[in-house]
């Protein structure tokens, strides 16, 4: 059977979400095209995308002691509320700084979501006993946005086509509004902290900072898996390039929308796939598929035009390959976290991805203006070889 028994049950409100966020992505094949067109550099789009970064790293501690002081859902909820206003005004701003704004705004809206959004599922996994549902989650979920993006691209490729990219914008902000509206009616909340008052929870949101990011830094598995991980979301350093090499490369930019789709159907598949690494240890697994990720993007060094289908063919299984990686990794990394600061310390993790990832992609900028998509693309894979490394250091 495709779900375990009560699995809809306790879960169909989170699928739902993601089927939704999923159906909303039409912005995201031509949200670089969308900068360019409008002026700005590789640089100046990397500055706006890393002040989105940085802003989640500023925020994911106390939004992620908010969630474990308070309440998990209601910050996911007012994540939601925040990202969907910050998106939808996005369309109506041309001015660099305005912008620039919005996107720190949006940075802040997913650091309430991040890591409360996991704690709050799993830590409801855990109130009814059916931690077998875990991997199940991190499967499904996956595949649930992967499947609403089959058609999210299409679609948007027609709206584009029709109309202008900036219409996308509105439907991404409303898929914001419309998944806050559905988890505040439909998401049930088992996790219950004790009541406190304002100042005893200002303490208890610097406790609960404090020993997220000692136990990320002090255990070891954790640190390395969080390290590794870092390195792995370094091999796509470049990816802000993707939309225009493929242009060059002599694909119609609504095709690009096609393309996204056929690769999100891909990701639906691929998640299945990592039931097949059941029997091998997780590090082994996660890293056998990364190998085959660093080896298909340095390939990119050799698509010419007009061979854009063979870039296409890259794009989509390295979105699949890592698809089939994230539930093997997510589900390793629960694994070592204890209940009480299971957000926190997912904060933390996303805080360190995020403020490197943001700070690098401003050197990626940089390269990307200098040497173009290509090679940022194709060298950026590189990175995997230190991600093996790290998983191999681990003895578990």
């Amino acid at each position: 059977m495709l779900f375990k028994k009560d699995e809809l049950k306790l879960l169909w409100p989170f699928y739902a979400y993601y089927l939704i966020y999923g159906l909303s992505t039409m912005i995201i094949p031509f949200m670089i095209l969308y900068f360019r067109n409008v002026g700005f550099s590789f640089f100046q789009i990397a500055i706006l995308t890393s002040a989105f970064g940085i802003s989640m790293f500023l925020s994911e501690i106390p939004t992620g002691a908010f969630a474990d002081s308070f309440s998990r859902k209601y910050s996911v909820i007012v994540g939601f509320f925040i990202t969907a206003v910050a998106v939808m005004l996005i369309p109506l701003v041309s001015n660099f700084y305005l912008l620039l704004l919005l996107w720190i705004l949006a940075g802040l809206g997913m650091a309430f979501a991040s890591g409360a959004e996991e704690a709050w599922v799993i830590d409801n996994l855990h109130k009814f006993k059916r931690k077998d549902l875990q991997h199940h989650f991190f499967v499904k979920s996956g595949s649930f946005v992967a499947f609403g993006a089959i058609f999210a691209p299409f679609i948007g490729a027609l709206l584009v086509k029709a109309y202008s990219i900036k219409i996308l914008w509105f439907v991404f902000g409303f898929g914001f509004l419309l998944n806050a509206l559905l988890l505040m009616f439909f998401g049930e909340e088992h996790y219950k902290p004790k009541k406190i008052t304002i100042i005893e929870s200002a303490k208890q949101t610097w406790l609960y900072s404090k020993k997220g990011l000692q136990f990320t830094i002090t255990h070891k598995i954790v640190f390395l898996l969080v390290l590794a991980g870092l390195c792995t979301q370094l091999m796509t350093i470049g990816d802000n390039g993707w939309q225009p090499f493929l242009v060059d490369l002599g694909m119609a930019e609504h095709q690009l929308g096609y393309m996204y789709s056929a690769a999100a159907a891909l990701a639906v598949i691929m998640p299945f796939l990592s039931g097949l690494f059941v029997n091998i240890k997780p590090k082994n697994a996660i890293s056998i598929l990364v190998f085959v990720r660093m080896i298909l993007f340095f390939l990119l060094l050799f698509i010419f035009p007009p061979f854009f289908l063979l870039a296409a063919f890259v794009f989509a299984m390295g979105l699949g390959l890592w698809s089939a990686t994230d539930p093997l990794l997510q589900t390793y990394f629960h694994k070592f976290i204890p209940t009480k600061i299971r957000a926190t310390v997912v904060s933390s993790k996303s805080m360190f991805t995020m403020l490197v990832v943001s700070l690098s992609s401003l050197v990626a900028g940089v390269f990307l203006d200098l040497f173009g998509p290509q090679k940022v693309l194709a060298f950026g894979s590189l990175f995997g070889v230190v991600a093996i490394w790290l998983y191999q250091k681990i003895k578990d």
